[in-house]
């Protein structure tokens, strides 16, 4: 029995605070704000003093593998400030690991560098000439690859639109081709010792549960099966939940794997990103009048796959950032639950970033949930400067957080790592300090609440997690300061102090034997 006494944030339905909580058994028995007298404090209290408890964080929507192989095995070039100290990270890089088959790594912008361009194939093999490379934009929907990574595509990825041999760029179809090309060629023990190690990072920043979206052109769906392998092993060992999202359309792949979730980007993605011009949208861009984005399918192909899945009973998930694909998305699932109608069924638009206002009204009445990444309104790497050229007025209207959660909707947080880093902290701050209008920014309590409560209840989780109330999981974090206590602009004064999964101190470190023994022995875990 763990006795805690201080600040202890519930962020229950009616955000009670409340002074003590008592876990016993990896559950909470009691909150109130005085302690009963058959708690005897002894030995057992922990008191917060100054620092606060409250429900452990969620990750709603991050590529889990591709983010473990940027963080772990491979590089990231997003703090570069031109392109010759991109050139200089990858000169390092390649010194320190000679023997690759392939080298990958993640965020170049055009926006960051002082060239204010992307960097070009020419200048990587000024610095890799002889091993075949490819940098994947901070967007996460284009790429720039070197001369030997070019050598090496396929003809299927160098006829599909958006692959640019002269500056060695890839867009639209090409890149999503090339990305599982560019999968096929990691070493798979580079991906399990990876994924081995990144839950580690996510405990670091006070993760306990991830939506997982995986399935991106590892050969034979490896992703899929070394997430699902290594995540039910660190939920036995210290109850670190994963719930997985696979990316495709092929619904028959995801019940011969009895998963029940579908979706997520790439296969399921409807349109691009604002980073490549290609989100889909009502109106042109600003700077393009010829330019509304594209579809990545059809709307037949987009309805035929919502009511299959959605009569399977499946979970579903889709990518639509622009205006156009959004409503796309919301005619889908309105057309699937008119073919098969389901109560609770909790299918979720990943970013929504641009959602016109019969669209925000038709995703209350359907019960759709939205998954928003808070952190990239402020990340240096797509600027509100640019997103102003492309979408001129509209940029004000992006991300409306405020609007969502006064619509009813469920609002929940992602980081869509690796596109920005799994911190939650940093969401928090970025959904209570809106950049592009400060009329959508959001209280404390509600952004804690996107990456907690709301979380939880996208995957069915909250009857037991994402809250702190009598009979549930205590899963929990303790702050080293209130969070209720600060001003927005002050939130990146957070840290995590602990992560508690069950009522225990999150333990670090699993080796790849240990991980096996306890993917294969005792109950099976949910996934």
């Amino acid at each position: 029995m763990q006795i805690y006494h201080g600040k202890i944030l519930s962020l229950d339905k009616e955000n009670n605070v409340y002074n003590y909580l008592v876990e016993d058994k990896g559950r909470i028995i009691y909150l109130g704000n005085s302690l009963p007298v058959e708690y005897p404090k002894n030995n057992s209290l922990v008191e917060l003093g100054s620092r606060a408890l409250l429900p452990s964080f969620g990750d709603g929507h991050m590529h889990f593998s591709n983010w473990a192989l940027i963080a772990v095995s491979y590089f990231d070039v997003r703090e570069a400030r031109d392109i010759r100290e991109i050139q200089e990270i990858i000169k390092k890089y390649i010194a320190q690991h000679k023997k690759l088959k392939a080298i990958i790594a993640f965020g170049v912008s055009k926006h960051s560098v002082k060239e204010k361009r992307l960097i070009v194939r020419q200048e990587l093999d000024e610095v890799c000439p002889d091993m075949p490379l490819i940098i994947f934009c901070y967007d996460g929907h284009s790429a720039v690859f070197n001369t030997k990574m070019m050598e090496k595509f396929p003809d299927k990825v160098k006829n599909l639109r958006g692959f640019q041999e002269d500056n060695g760029h890839l867009f639209n179809e090409a890149y999503q081709a090339g990305t599982d090309y560019a999968a096929s060629m990691v070493p798979p023990l580079d991906l399990v010792k990876s994924i081995v190690k990144s839950f580690d990072l996510l405990a670091e920043k006070g993760i306990g549960l991830i939506h997982a979206t995986e399935g991106i052109g590892f050969p034979k769906d490896l992703d899929i099966t070394l997430v699902s392998l290594i995540a039910k092993a660190r939920t036995k060992k210290n109850q670190f939940q994963t719930r997985l999202f696979f990316q495709t359309m092929e619904v028959e792949k995801v019940l011969k794997r009895k998963l029940p979730r579908i979706g997520g980007c790439f296969a399921t993605a409807l349109d691009g990103c604002f980073g490549a011009c290609d989100a889909a949208l009502h109106e042109p861009y600003q700077n393009d009048q010829n330019n509304n984005g594209i579809f990545f399918q059809s709307e037949k192909e987009v309805f035929e796959f919502a009511k299959k899945a959605n009569r399977a009973g499946l979970q579903i998930e889709m990518h639509a950032i622009g205006d156009a694909a959004v409503s796309r998305a919301v005619k889908a699932i309105e057309a699937a639950l008119l073919d098969h109608p389901r109560e609770d069924h909790r299918h979720t638009i990943i970013h929504a970033c641009l959602i016109l206002p019969e669209d925000l009204k038709k995703i209350a009445e359907l019960g759709i949930g939205l998954t928003i990444q808070p952190g990239f309104l402020i990340s240096p790497l797509e600027p509100v400067e640019y997103l102003n050229e492309i979408l001129g007025s509209r940029v004000k209207k992006s991300s409306p957080l405020q609007s969502i959660l006064n619509a009813g909707i469920h609002l929940s947080g992602g980081s869509d790592a690796p596109v920005t880093h799994p911190d939650p902290i940093e969401g928090i701050y970025g959904a209570c300090n809106h950049p592009y209008d400060p009329d959508q920014s959001i209280s404390i309590t509600d952004a804690l609440k996107m990456y907690t409560y709301e979380v939880a209840w996208t995957s069915f989780d909250e009857k037991e997690r994402g809250s702190l109330e009598k009979g549930k999981i205590a899963d929990m974090v303790i702050l080293n300061q209130d969070p209720l206590k600060l001003k927005p602009e002050d939130l990146r004064s957070l840290k995590v102090e602990k992560l508690l999964l069950s009522g225990k101190e999150y333990e670090a470190g699993m080796g790849i034997i240990g991980m096996l023994w306890n993917s294969f022995t005792g109950k099976k875990e949910k996934i």
